[in-house]
């Protein structure tokens, strides 16, 4: 159509500068050096490194110890010696059995008793064994900080990317806002120089006293806004060309925007209510609502009796002499249970009950959160809708334009016109162009907020 010839003319960007930098461009750049990615990411590996400190108490626990002790006198009658000395070494070693909440314990001591000045050796080597088996059946307990950890770890990971999509939304739309400035620079640039061919039309008249001094003195001064529009306009691009260049690194002289805010862009189309349910913003509940989950299956196992099968192995050896000791040995074992059970109100059924509501508060808040991202989607999708058919009319209203500019140039130029008329032409044509360019930037923003919603913006 001809307004599509006229949109061509009329948005003419910087495109043919070949350092002109492009949306994905920017927005690749953005992502590979601005320390705000680089911050994400170390806060994904810190939680990565709590997750595995966590995992760290199945490591064996070494333990040593050494005693001396006397007791002697003459005053106990049922003692059968006059002096003891006792010197003790000990060393163990302790660990949790992955995936069964059991303990393992290795022993082996060396007791020398000096009785009377006569001295014997003896030393045990034991391996005792307890495994739970009702209360913290299979290690449940002692396993809950490190499923809450690794929960939290994928919770971080989608939090991390929310955060990256909402930031990279941002500084995307100062990108299209920088795009929109560059074409009001050229806009103001146009007015400026209309209204000076007006101003000196209105000066040529005033001298022929075709007009008074009213009209004069109304001219110069559309002429000073047109010059207080150009220069703000021209200071806000510089501020806002250093702002974008500051965020990834390029000289303020090489922030120059290729595009074409007329482009209409492709949406991508999705059952809203589908897609909210599996979002990434609801995921953060059903996050929350999995770590209570896990908490409640301790707080549930907490209530059960404590049952632990215990088992036990050791060998003892005596002899006068050390090394004699590590014969003639006697072998024992053991196996048994013990049971305990707590009377009375318990702290763990209130922590049940507790975790319960906060459960059923996690399904009331994501439902909520459903219906908000819902309606938050259908009304971007209903404001593209209407922006995209408001910049449609603005651009037939600007091609309208153009071709009254063209009609008065051709009466002017054939005598059955005036450049006053022509002029205002322009103006209008100008104003019209003002128009749909902020519509047109409108729309390419609510396109980024639109596709930062659906979780497009950010992979």
């Amino acid at each position: 159509m001809f307004y599509r010839t006229v949109l061509s003319a009329f948005t003419f960007l910087i495109s043919i500068n070949a350092s002109a930098i492009t949306l994905s461009e920017f927005s690749e750049r953005l992502i590979e050096s601005h320390p705000y990615f680089v911050q994400l990411s170390l806060s994904e590996k810190s939680s990565l490194l709590n997750q595995k400190s966590l995992a760290a108490y199945t490591d064996w626990n070494i333990k040593a110890g050494a005693s001396e002790t006397f007791t002697g006198g003459e005053d106990v009658g049922s003692r059968l010696y006059k002096d003891l000395y006792s010197t003790k070494y000990e060393i163990g070693a302790t660990r949790k059995v992955d995936n069964s909440g059991a303990s393992v314990n290795l022993k082996h001591s060396l007791t020398r008793n000096d009785k009377d000045s006569n001295a014997t050796h003896s030393n045990l080597f034991s391996v005792d064994y307890t495994r739970p088996l009702l209360q913290n059946k299979d290690g449940l307990n002692d396993k809950l900080n490190l499923d809450l950890a690794s929960i939290e770890l994928m919770a971080k990971k989608v939090s991390l990317e929310e955060q990256a999509e909402s930031f990279l939304a941002s500084k995307l739309s100062k990108f299209i806002d920088l795009a929109l400035k560059q074409e009001i620079v050229k806009n103001h640039k146009v007015a400026l120089d209309l209204a000076k061919q007006q101003l000196d039309l209105t000066e040529d008249k005033f001298k022929n006293s075709l007009v008074d001094i009213t009209v004069l003195i109304q001219e110069k001064d559309n002429f000073v806004k047109a010059k207080q529009q150009s220069l703000q306009s021209n200071k806000e691009l510089i501020i806002e060309r250093r702002e974008l260049a500051n965020l990834i690194g390029f000289k303020e002289s090489e922030m120059i925007v290729d595009m074409n805010l007329f482009e209409e862009q492709d949406l991508v189309s999705v059952d809203v209510r589908e897609f909210v349910k599996n979002s990434r913003a609801m995921q953060k509940y059903d996050f929350d609502k999995a770590k209570l989950q896990r908490e409640l299956e301790t707080n549930e196992n907490k209530t059960m009796p404590n049952v632990n099968l215990n088992l036990g192995l050791s060998s003892l050896g005596e002899n006068d002499k050390y090394f004699g000791s590590f014969g003639n040995r006697d072998y024992s074992w053991n196996i048994g249970v013990d049971i305990s059970y707590p009377l009375g109100s318990r702290k763990e059924l209130i922590a049940v009950e507790n975790t319960e509501i906060k459960m059923s508060d996690v399904d009331a808040k994501r439902a909520e959160a459903e219906m908000n991202s819902v309606q938050q989607i259908n009304y971007l999708l209903a404001q593209v809708d209407l922006l995209s058919e408001l910049v449609e009319l603005y651009l037939e209203q600007g091609a309208l334009a153009e071709e009254k500019v063209i009609e008065e140039q051709i009466k002017f130029s054939e005598a059955r016109g005036q450049k006053s008329l022509v002029l205002a032409a322009k103006i209008n044509a100008n104003q019209a162009n003002m128009t749909y360019l902020q519509a047109a930037g409108t729309y390419q923003k609510i396109i980024i907020d639109y596709k930062a919603a659906i979780d497009q913006l950010y992979n």
